[in-house]
């Protein structure tokens, strides 16, 4: 291995996307990749090429980021997720990520007035106003709908506490000794921003990405996996003491590949669960499964186009730069000025040739990982994720000769 740094950049998808990221994991341990952890004044146990020392978090993603970065073996992340105790090489713990603690009731909406404000905003006259709203193409009548003025039945609070007090050995990205970056959107701003240990310079051709230091990691994850409809934005203070929202961390991109690059990674591993479903005569056609499987497959071919775009970004910008350098070997020109116009062209693309990118991903005609459910914590339904996970990774790291 030529390569300087690794990253594992892991997406969203809810608990099915934590356990799938755990199968990516193990298939990468199992191929002599060792994932750095912990503290940075704790003991250095592993010398590896293959070490992987940054790691970018987006929803779901960012919690299994956060294990791994805080020191967490994957047995026992693992054995977390089946709810044992049992503690790693260093005595520790992971406690189970359940139920109750993912979906904590917002304090200032319960449960009963949320079931409430539902009964009254689907009664009849309501639901012919609505319609005929939209027929007039009045859409700004929604807004006048006492249950969709709602921001989210759950808070992320829940979220953020089990990491402060249970799973965190500091809540300082500081102190942890890999490069862990955590990835949210801003509500009112056409912004996503990553917290981490840095605040890289922010592009002046590119005011949508922002970088914090200032943040803890548990506030960092609870704001990044505030899914909408579902949670509530979560507020974390500006540099300038003001309150600002967050919510999922993916909505702008799916895969944040490049906090890895600008991170200084020169091998990306990006895994993710957003594969849309491919026609097989065992399955059928989705229409036959009703609005839920049309509604997944239509976000998921969103997301997939949004990853195919970026990849084929950097394969045109890569090509592009290669073609240069060539006619500068071709025509015998002064290497020394060809270095020096490499240098300035991916300065201004955006693009390191040294960068390359592994994607791991479901397999189109995976029915279980379509199909399942995103919210179930049950030991054999995470099971049988994270046995997906290893098996898509075995075969795509096979294929990039990554043994």
């Amino acid at each position: 291995m030529k390569k300087k740094r690794i990253a594992f950049v892991c997406s969203g998808g809810a608990a099915k996307a934590g356990a799938y990221h755990l199968g990516v994991a193990l298939a990468l341990q199992e191929k002599g990749f060792v994932f750095s952890g912990g503290l940075v004044d704790d003991p250095v146990e592993h010398e590896s090429k293959k070490l992987i020392d940054i790691y970018v978090g987006s929803s779901a993603g960012s919690i299994i980021s956060t294990y791994l970065a805080s020191g967490y073996s994957l047995e026992n992340i693992f054995d977390s997720f089946l709810g044992r105790k049992s503690p790693d090489a260093q005595g520790r713990i992971l406690r189970k990520l359940t139920y109750s603690k993912m979906f904590s009731l917002r304090k200032d909406m319960g449960l009963f007035r949320t079931l409430s404000e539902l009964s009254e905003g689907v009664r009849m006259p309501a639901l012919a106003r609505f319609i005929q709203g939209i027929a007039k193409d009045s859409y700004e009548s929604l807004f006048h709908w006492k249950w969709l003025k709602w921001s989210g039945v759950f808070a992320t609070t829940g979220i953020e506490k089990y990491l402060r007090e249970e799973v965190l050995p500091s809540n300082d990205f500081k102190r942890l000794r890999p490069d862990l970056f955590i990835v949210a959107t801003q509500l009112n701003h056409s912004r996503k921003v990553v917290f981490g240990k840095y605040k890289y310079a922010v592009d002046p051709l590119d005011k949508t990405v922002g970088y914090r230091d200032d943040v803890g990691i548990s506030d960092s994850c609870a704001a990044s996996t505030a899914l909408p409809l579902i949670y509530a934005p979560y507020p974390i203070k500006s540099e300038q003491g003001k309150v600002v929202y967050y919510f999922d961390g993916e909505i702008r991109d799916t895969l944040s590949t490049h906090v890895a690059t600008d991170a200084g990674a020169d091998l990306v591993i990006a895994s993710y669960t957003h594969q849309p479903y491919h026609f097989t005569k065992e399955v059928g056609s989705l229409h036959e499964f009703g609005m839920p499987a049309i509604l997944i497959q239509a976000l998921y071919l969103m997301i997939e186009r949004k990853i195919q775009s970026s990849q084929a970004m950097h394969t045109k910008h890569k090509l592009a730069l290669d073609a240069v350098s060539e006619f500068f070997r071709d025509h015998q020109l002064s290497d020394e000025l060809r270095k020096k116009c490499m240098k300035v062209m991916e300065e201004k693309l955006g693009t390191r040739r040294d960068v390359e990118f592994v994607y791991i991903h479901p397999k189109s005609n995976d029915r279980e990982m379509f199909f399942g459910d995103h919210f179930n914590l049950s030991g054999k339904g995470m099971t049988e994720i994270v046995r997906s996970g290893f098996k898509s990774a075995i075969d795509i790291l096979r294929r990039h000769n990554l043994e």
